[in-house]
């Protein structure tokens, strides 16, 4: 789980971190909360000064949304991954968004040695453990190119950075201990990316490994950092499965990072978290 405010590191006068909610500076700030996939989608945007069609912009980013829904819902009927799912559906009629999503959903399921597989969930194929992210992540490059700079969408804790959440401030999100949700334990600073968190703690034991059909995970948490926010989504749920051997998925992904909990003990590498090794 990651926090659901942009949150701020300052240290008092005896060098100790505090933690704090992110202010904005003079900067103008507008946030929009959306019910859709079941869940919320958070729209936190900073400007010097919003375009003068900043409604218009808004809502073309949630009607995208829906859109969304309206391709991968497993909950309608009608949608193309449910045709899909019941073999209806044939190859030629699948629209391009939805082969560009199950095209990465492949490679992942090749990184992860299987263990993210949409093709493996009972009922046929739900790339949703990936949806999510990549949407949201969408949605975000979308808001910069219609004018607004500085953008974080938080789709349920899949989290979309783009641009700065005050002058000269990257945005700085928080990791939840997993055993006390009001605790932060560590904070990462993301200008242009993206962070996920999995653990059984969001939502019960709603993590299943496909190929085991148990909900038995290996750490308590698992949070990625990188480029891409539907990519952290489903290396975060594998990794959780996984466990310790993940750490070789990364192996030719440099821009990537980890942070894992296991019995209350923190393991970590890659760049988002090199200001924990220095004690910055």
């Amino acid at each position: 789980m990651t926090s659901d405010e942009p949150i701020v590191v300052r240290r008092d006068a005896d060098g100790n971190p505090t933690i704090t909610l992110a202010g904005w500076g003079d900067w103008q700030r507008r946030v929009h909360a959306e019910e859709v996939w079941g869940t919320v989608v958070t729209f936190d945007l900073r400007a010097e000064e919003f375009p003068a069609d900043y409604d218009e912009i808004l809502a073309d980013a949630i009607a995208y949304l829906h859109q969304v829904d309206r391709w991968f819902s497993t909950y309608k009927a009608d949608t193309p991954i449910s045709l899909l799912r019941n073999g209806i559906l044939p190859d030629h009629r699948i629209p391009p968004v939805v082969s560009e999503v199950l095209d990465t959903c492949a490679w992942l399921k090749q990184l992860t040695q299987g263990v993210f597989d949409p093709w493996a969930v009972k009922g046929g194929v739900d790339p949703s453990g990936y949806v999510k992210g990549w949407a949201a992540g969408v949605v975000a490059d979308q808001l910069v190119a219609a004018g607004i700079p500085n953008v974080c969408v938080n789709a349920s804790g899949d989290i979309a950075c783009r641009g700065f959440q005050a002058p000269g401030e990257g945005w700085a999100i928080g990791i939840t201990n997993p055993y006390d949700t009001q605790q932060i334990v560590a904070v990462v600073n993301i200008i242009d990316g993206a962070i996920a968190t999995s653990g059984l703690y969001e939502r019960g034991e709603h993590i299943t490994n496909p190929h085991m059909g148990t909900t038995k995970v290996e750490f308590d948490s698992a949070t990625i950092v990188g480029p891409d926010a539907g990519v952290a989504d489903a290396l975060a749920t594998a990794c959780l499965i996984a466990g310790p051997r993940c750490a070789e998925w990364f192996t030719n992904l440099p821009d990537w990072s980890v942070y894992f909990i296991k019995d209350g003990q923190a393991m970590f590498f890659g760049p988002a978290f090199e200001h924990i090794k220095t004690g910055q």
